[in-house]
């Protein structure tokens, strides 16, 4: 089982193209505004555009295509479960049986709905992935950091909240490189993990999860550590050695990013969803 070489999420792809070098505040903000947007996409024309979109933001960044949807692969045993359980459970007025075994039916709104709640997880992943493929460990943190500090205002702690997000995000491929280990390690000595039914499947992962548990909090008692060694304090005092400007390109992206989210609220108003 390699856990990390399907793994893109929190992993950063260097380059040069002008994705790369935007503004973090930008491709944060930007992300943000797109994932909201996301959330309110009840109709398949307007999934069509918007993953146009994000396949456009791919190869604008010369990320190979291939690479940035492998990280989609973990997630579709999750995304088929989620799938069957709203084709079982979602009947609302008006539905249609188009399925039925036992004591569960299947009705067309629950297909709709599972599949336009799919392609949405699908996406809301990959534009977080593009978002880290795109921007350093360090400009998340700038970036997040400068989005959050009119927060300060009401005593929200803006620059230890911004690093507990990204160091929480630079944990995942750490994590998933540990479970790998883990796993490689129980599998040596005689475990299966494909063996058996649902729940002795589930139960052959405690042996993984309880190692990975102990070193995650071990990593985290270290980095408390090495930082109060070096006597971090917060954001008390604390100077930038790279001040963040804005630069024209970032001003082309928002109008980008206008004209796109013009164009996606118009599809979403004429296309009315079935349910």
């Amino acid at each position: 089982m390699e856990l990390t070489k399907n793994l893109t999420l929190g992993i950063y792809f260097p380059g040069d193209t002008t994705l790369h070098c935007l503004d973090p505040r930008t491709k944060i903000a930007g992300t943000t505004g797109l994932i909201t947007l996301l959330l309110f996409t009840n109709n398949y024309t307007a999934y069509a555009f918007f993953a146009a979109f994000a396949l456009a933001l791919i190869l604008a960044a010369k990320i190979p295509l291939g690479y940035a949807l492998r990280g989609l692969r973990p997630m579709l045993p999750f995304l088929a479960m989620m799938w069957l359980f709203q084709i079982f459970f979602q009947k609302p007025p008006g539905s249609k049986v188009i399925f039925s075994w036992w004591l569960l039916k299947a009705t067309d709104a629950g297909l709709h709905i599972g599949t336009l709640m799919s392609i949405r997880v699908l996406l809301l992943f990959l534009l977080t992935t593009i978002l880290t493929l795109t921007t350093s460990m360090v400009e998340l943190t700038d970036g997040t950091e400068a989005l959050l500090r009119p927060l300060q205002r009401i005593r929200v702690p803006a620059q230890e909240l911004a690093l507990t997000m990204v160091i929480a995000l630079r944990f995942v491929p750490t994590l998933a490189e540990e479970a790998e280990k883990i796993i490689k390690a129980q599998t040596a000595r005689g475990v299966d993990f494909g063996r058996g039914n649902f729940i002795q499947k589930i139960t052959h992962l405690f042996p993984v999860l309880l190692p990975l548990f102990i070193n995650a909090f071990r990593r985290a008692e270290e980095m408390i550590t090495a930082m109060e060694s070096r006597c971090y304090t917060g954001g008390a005092g604390r100077t930038k050695m790279k001040v963040l400007r804005m630069s024209k390109n970032d001003y082309y992206s928002w109008a980008v990013l206008l004209a796109f989210a013009v164009m996606q609220i118009v599809l979403v108003a004429k296309i009315a969803p079935p349910y």
